[in-house]
C-alpha cells in the first residue's frame, strides 16, 4: 500500500498542489532576479549595498528550498499512482 504524508489525498488535489508550488516556485525565483537586479543597479550607480534587498532575496531562497522538496515528493508520489 501507500505510505506517506500523500497517501490519503486524491490525485487531482496533489495535481492542485504541484500548480500551486509551481506557481509559488516562479514568483519566488522572479523576486529573487528582480532583487538581483536592484542590487546591482544600486552597485553599479554608486549608491552601496543594501541589506535589505539582500535579507529579502536570502528569506526567497529560504522559502524556496521547502516548496521545491515538497513538489519533489509530489511528483514522485503522482508518478507511484500512474505506475500502479
Amino acid at each position: 500500500m501507500e505510505k506517506g504524508k500523500f497517501a490519503n489525498l486524491t490525485t487531482k488535489q496533489l495535481q492542485k498542489r504541484k500548480k500551486y508550488a509551481s506557481i509559488l516556485l516562479m514568483i519566488l525565483i522572479a523576486a529573487v532576479v528582480l532583487d538581483g537586479f536592484a542590487l546591482i543597479y544600486n552597485l553599479v550607480i554608486g549608491k552601496g549595498f543594501y541589506n535589505a534587498l539582500f535579507a529579502a532575496a536570502a528569506a526567497c531562497v529560504v522559502i524556496f528550498i521547502p516548496i521545491y522538496l515538497g513538489k519533489k515528493k509530489i511528483e514522485g508520489e503522482l508518478k507511484n499512482r500512474e505506475g500502479n
